[in-house]
């Protein structure tokens, strides 16, 4: 008897008028790229954040911070103009920066000049990810990661408008690593 309500409760809830399967809601291209960096200061650090999706959709944050706490957040969502994909994906999909292979890091407590930079890319088996804690760390790679970095600084450096989006939790930094920045 369990079961068949088990089923029931279950059909019932698929037929509900707020499951995205019956109202024919969009789903959630799958992430190209997702680019985060912090930059630490003395009182307060920068946080950008930005997912790129396959269907050229992006949804970008800024966030300054203090005390572990957002000060001020905003959200940008849009697409990418052809040329910005084209030139994205030419820079993904260039031999150079496709065959970066960055081995996983240990990053100190305390660390002189943090500039962290995170970049994860969708290959066909999984994710290319590298994460470099200051700038140290990203000198063996400059020449293939310098076009990516002129990339979103270029995006970035365009106006946009505001979005009313929530905040994505791909974009949220982890809180159970501290790291002291001096």
């Amino acid at each position: 008897m369990t079961k068949w309500r088990l089923m029931v409760c279950v059909l019932l809830g698929a037929a509900l008028p707020g499951n995205s399967q019956v109202t024919g809601a969009k789903e959630e291209s799958p992430v190209r790229l997702m680019l985060s960096e912090v930059q630490p200061g003395s009182m307060s650090s920068e946080r950008y954040c930005m997912l790129v999706f396959t269907d050229r959709r992006f949804h970008a944050e800024k966030a300054s911070r203090s005390g572990g706490k957002d000060q001020e957040r905003r959200i940008y969502e849009g697409d990418l103009s052809a040329a910005d994909w084209n030139a994205l994906d030419g820079i993904l999909e260039s031999d150079g920066f496709r065959k970066l292979n960055v081995p996983p890091g240990y990053v100190p407590l305390a660390l002189q000049n943090a500039h962290f930079f995170t970049i994860s890319v969708k290959r066909e088996k999984g994710f290319q990810n590298m994460e470099f804690p200051d700038d140290n760390s990203r000198k063996p790679y400059e020449s293939q990661l310098k076009p990516l970095f002129q990339w979103w600084k270029a995006i970035r450096s365009r106006r946009m408008a505001v979005s009313e989006a929530p905040v994505d939790s791909r974009c949220t930094l982890d809180t159970s690593h501290g790291v002291f920045s001096y």
